[in-house]
């Protein structure tokens, strides 16, 4: 199972850990949003299907866990809007939190959102160490982020005491390595030559990318009713030059030193194998189309 301990592995700091994905998310936060999250790119296509599972009630309480710049929070906001009025409206009891660990991608979700709606609070925070006293929600919502918990199960257990009695938890994770071919066919080759470029332990964009594992971890932290629906949207990438400079500068950016660092044998060699595994996706005008797998969950208190 893809569950992960804080101390499974003596190899793995997950305090360096958390330190350098905050680096690295507040230095592609702005490439994120504007690439992928703001325009319901690829796997964003599900954000709206997320908040559609969620079934947010115009007096709801909700929490967007690891919210990065924003995307989820956005369409909840969207279920606040008051077609008669044309414009938005909160009610008494409704308040948007998100919390994240990347201050640049707060501020992009923050500037995006607080002028439309002022009951809406934006703070840093480790998902794995949430600071809320006296506080409950009604709906919790998680946009690819879990798989990238250390400690997957600490959050999911702080989650339930955080929800209110058959409050309502809502998860999106991407699928496993051989259903999201967009991280696999370049990250294969990258592990086949440099094995070691990250500690065992390192949590992976894959965890919880299968069914059962997503299933298994809700159901070990007492969640019931819990569902898992797969949907595979489609990415186009461009041509493999652009989809080889965007996983770099993006997905592949905190091990792009490391990668470089090995010469420019390893780095063309790991090209031209990524070359090769991508070319089943390539059409004859020479663009790439990747299916992505993404499972969204859903579950009660």
């Amino acid at each position: 199972m893809g569950n992960r301990s804080l101390t499974s592995n003596p190899n793995f700091d997950p305090i360096q850990y958390k330190n350098t994905t905050r680096q690295n998310w507040n230095t592609v936060a702005p490439k994120y949003h504007v690439d992928w999250a703001s325009t319901y790119t690829g796997p964003f296509k599900s954000t709206i299907e997320l908040v559609k599972f969620a079934e947010i009630d115009q007096n709801d309480i909700v929490l967007d866990l690891a919210c990065g710049t924003g995307a989820v929070s956005i369409e909840v906001v969207k279920q606040l809007y008051d077609s008669s009025r044309g414009d938005f409206i909160i009610y008494r009891a409704a308040m948007v939190v998100g919390i994240d660990i990347s201050r640049v991608a707060l501020l992009i979700a923050k500037s995006s959102i607080y002028p439309r709606i002022p009951e809406s609070f934006f703070i840093e925070m480790d998902s794995e160490n949430l600071g809320f006293r006296n506080a409950s929600f009604n709906k919790i919502l998680c946009q690819f982020g879990l798989m990238f918990f250390p400690n997957a199960v600490h959050v999911i257990k702080q989650l339930k005491d955080l929800l209110i009695r058959d409050g309502k938890l809502v998860i999106s994770v991407h699928g496993t390595s051989e259903g999201v071919p967009y991280f696999s066919c370049i990250m294969n080759p990258i592990l086949k030559y440099i094995p070691d470029i990250r500690p065992k332990g390192n949590p992976s964009v894959h965890t919880f990318g299968s069914p059962d594992d997503l299933n298994n971890l809700l159901e070990n932290t007492s969640f019931h009713n819990v569902s898992i629906k797969k949907y595979t949207f489609l990415y186009q990438a461009g041509t493999f030059d652009e989809y080889w400079s965007d996983y770099m500068s993006s997905t592949a950016n905190s091990i792009r030193s490391i990668i470089e660092s090995k010469g420019p044998h390893v780095l063309s060699t790991i090209k031209e194998d990524s070359k090769v595994s991508a070319d089943r996706f390539t059409d004859n005008n020479g663009i790439l189309t990747f299916p992505w797998d993404v499972l969204i969950a859903t579950a009660h208190n």
